[in-house]
C-alpha cells in the first residue's frame, strides 16, 4: 500500500523533512453549509441579469442591489437574513410579468379641526396628520411622501395621479403587484367635508398586473447548484393555479430531475400564500399541480397582508435557524418573525376544523397566539395523499425532510473521504487471514456508515431504538454488485425522531 511521503527517497540532505494535512480525513459530522435561492422578479432598480445571472448574497442590503429596494425579492432576502444572519443565499430573477398593479387613492375637500389618516401598506402602519384647513392636494402630497419614505420596506412606490389623487405602483411588474393590500382611514371620521375615496375608510388591493414570469429559464440556470431551500416569490394567482405549467410545477419538475443518480442534489421548495383557505387546499401541491412532492412546503395565511413571499421566506429563515443547531428541530408553534398576518386576527383565526382539513391536506397554515404573534402552527410538507389519494401521513413534518437530507448529504460527502482511491473485496470469514495491505472490505464500509448514524443518534436526529434494531438485524446492505465488481451498493435505512406535537389526557375524578 502506498503512503504520503513527507520527503521523496530521492533526496539527499539529510534531516527531518515534515508535512501537515490539515484536510486529511473525513470531516466530522454536521449540517454543512445550507444553501439558499431566492427566485424573484426584479424592480427597474434591480440590476440583477434576467434568467441567467446567479449571485451570491452579502445581507439585505445585497439583494436590495440585486432585486430592486422593496422588491418582493428584496423583502424575502430581509426575513431570511432576519432570522439567520450567517445565511449563504443566492438570488436569481426571471423575466417579470406584464403589466403595472396599481390604486388610486382620492382625498376630497378639507377638515375643519386637525385629523390624521391611518396608513397600512402590506401590514405596515403609519399615520399622516391631516391638518384644520389643509387641502386634498396638502394630504396627498404628505401621504407620497409617507410612503415613498417607507422604500426600503415597501413593494410600491407613490407618485401624483392629479388634484387629491395618490397612485400607488406596484414596483415589480405582474400579478405579484395585486397581492398588495392597502388601507387608508380617517382617524376621527369626518371633522369637516374630507374624505377619502368618498367616505372614512377605503381597503383594497392593487390592480393591472396581468402575467406570472415562466420560472425555466431561471430553473435552468441553478442546475449546477445544490439548495437545501428554494424561495419562490409568486403571486398567489401563481401559486393557486392548478395548471400542470405552473411554476410550483416547473420547481417540482427542476428537483426532481435532478435528486437521484451521480451529483444528485436533495433541494427543497417554499412558496407563500395568502388568499383563502378552499384556494390553499385546491391548489396545494400535494393535491394537484405538484404530483404529491414530499420536498415542498405552501405555507399559508388566510388574508395575509405581507406578501406570500415574505411568508416563505421567514420560514425558512426559522428552518435555516432550526437545522443549523437541530437538523430535527420540532418548529411546531414557532414565531415567523417579520410578517404581518391578517388585518383581523380574531375574524381570519383559522379554527379547529381549518386546521385539521389544512394540516391534513398538506398546508402549512399561519395562525396568531395570545399576543397576536403570527406562528407557523405545524410545518409540514406538500406531501399527504397516496397514489390512489388516500391520506398518507408518513411524511408530515418538514423536520423529516430536513433531518434526512442533512444525514443523507453527510454520508454522501464523506464516504468517498474515508476510501479514496481504496480496492475493494468481499469480507474475510474468520478463519482466514487479515485483509490485503489497501485492501477495503465490506464490512469497513459498513462500520463507518454505522459511526456516522450514531453520531446523528447521539445529536437526536436519528431515532435510536430504530437505529439499534436496523443495526441488530443487519438491515444495512452494503454488498458488492454481482454485474459489476468495481461497484458497491449500499442501502441505509433510517428513522427520524419525531416532533412532540400533541398531547391527549383523559383527566378522572376518582369516586370517592
Amino acid at each position: 500500500m502506498s503512503i504520503p511521503l513527507a520527503v521523496s527517497p530521492s533526496v539527499l540532505t539529510p534531516g527531518l523533512y515534515l508535512s501537515v494535512n490539515l484536510l486529511a480525513g473525513t470531516a466530522s459530522p454536521s449540517t454543512g453549509t445550507l444553501k439558499t435561492v431566492i427566485i424573484a422578479p426584479k424592480a427597474s432598480t434591480g440590476d440583477l441579469t434576467v434568467d441567467t445571472e446567479v449571485r451570491a448574497g452579502g445581507g439585505s442590503d445585497s439583494a436590495a442591489t440585486a432585486f430592486g429596494t422593496g422588491s418582493p425579492g428584496h423583502l424575502a432576502a430581509k426575513r431570511i437574513y432576519d432570522d439567520f444572519p450567517q445565511a449563504q443565499v443566492d438570488f436569481i430573477a426571471p423575466t417579470a410579468g406584464t403589466g403595472t398593479a396599481t390604486i388610486n387613492i382620492t382625498f376630497a375637500n378639507s377638515p375643519t379641526s386637525d385629523n390624521a389618516v391611518d396608513c397600512n401598506v402590506m401590514g405596515r402602519s403609519f399615520e399622516v396628520a391631516w391638518l384644520n384647513g389643509a387641502t386634498a392636494n396638502d394630504i396627498r402630497d404628505d401621504v407620497i411622501d409617507a410612503i415613498n419614505a417607507r422604500s426600503e420596506d415597501l413593494a410600491v412606490s407613490a407618485v401624483s395621479g392629479g388634484a387629491g389623487i395618490v397612485t400607488i405602483n406596484s414596483k415589480v411588474a405582474g400579478a405579484i403587484g395585486n397581492d398588495i393590500v392597502c388601507t387608508f382611514t380617517l382617524r376621527l371620521g369626518t371633522t369637516g367635508t374630507e374624505t377619502v375615496n368618498g367616505g372614512t375608510t377605503v381597503t383594497t388591493n392593487l390592480a393591472g398586473g396581468v402575467t406570472d414570469p415562466d420560472l425555466t429559464s431561471a430553473l435552468s440556470a441553478l442546475e449546477g447548484e445544490e439548495y437545501h431551500y428554494m424561495c419562490l416569490c409568486l403571486s398567489n394567482t401563481d401559486a393557486g393555479n392548478i395548471a400542470s405549467t405552473n411554476n410550483v410545477r416547473r420547481t417540482y419538475n427542476h428537483i426532481n430531475s435532478l435528486n437521484t443518480g451521480l451529483g444528485a442534489k436533495l433541494q427543497q421548495f417554499v412558496v407563500g400564500y395568502t388568499d383563502q383557505l378552499s384556494g390553499a387546499i385546491v391548489s396545494t401541491p400535494s393535491s394537484n399541480s405538484c404530483n404529491n412532492a414530499e420536498f415542498g412546503q405552501f405555507v399559508f395565511c388566510i388574508d395575509g397582508l405581507s406578501l406570500p413571499c415574505e411568508f416563505a421566506a421567514s420560514e425558512i429563515g426559522g428552518r435555516l435557524a432550526a437545522v443549523s443547531i437541530d437538523p430535527a428541530s420540532n418548529r411546531i408553534g414557532n414565531v415567523l418573525n417579520g410578517v404581518y398576518g391578517a388585518k383581523d386576527k380574531i375574524g381570519d383565526k383559522p379554527t379547529s376544523a381549518e386546521l385539521e382539513s389544512a394540516i391534513g391536506t398538506g398546508v402549512s397554515i399561519v395562525s396568531y397566539d395570545a399576543q397576536g404573534n403570527t406562528i407557523a402552527v405545524r410545518p409540514v410538507t406538500t406531501h399527504s395523499q397516496t397514489a390512489v389519494g388516500g391520506p398518507d401521513p408518513r411524511l408530515l413534518d418538514t423536520q423529516n425532510v430536513d433531518a434526512a437530507y442533512i444525514v443523507a448529504r453527510d454520508v454522501r460527502d464523506n464516504l468517498p473521504l474515508q476510501f479514496p482511491n481504496a480496492k475493494i473485496a468481499e469480507d474475510a470469514a474468520d478463519s482466514e487471514q487479515p485483509p490485503q495491505a489497501g485492501v477495503t472490505e465490506m464490512r469497513d464500509i459498513k462500520g463507518y456508515i454505522i459511526s456516522r448514524l450514531r453520531f446523528w443518534d447521539v445529536q437526536g436526529v436519528v431515532d435510536r431504538a430504530s437505529l439499534d434494531d436496523i443495526i441488530a438485524n443487519d438491515e444495512i446492505i452494503v454488498q458488492i454488485n454481482s454485474s459489476d465488481a468495481t461497484q458497491v451498493d449500499i442501502v441505509i435505512p433510517y428513522k427520524i425522531v419525531q416532533p412532540l406535537a400533541k398531547f391527549g389526557v383523559v383527566a378522572q375524578r376518582r369516586p370517592s
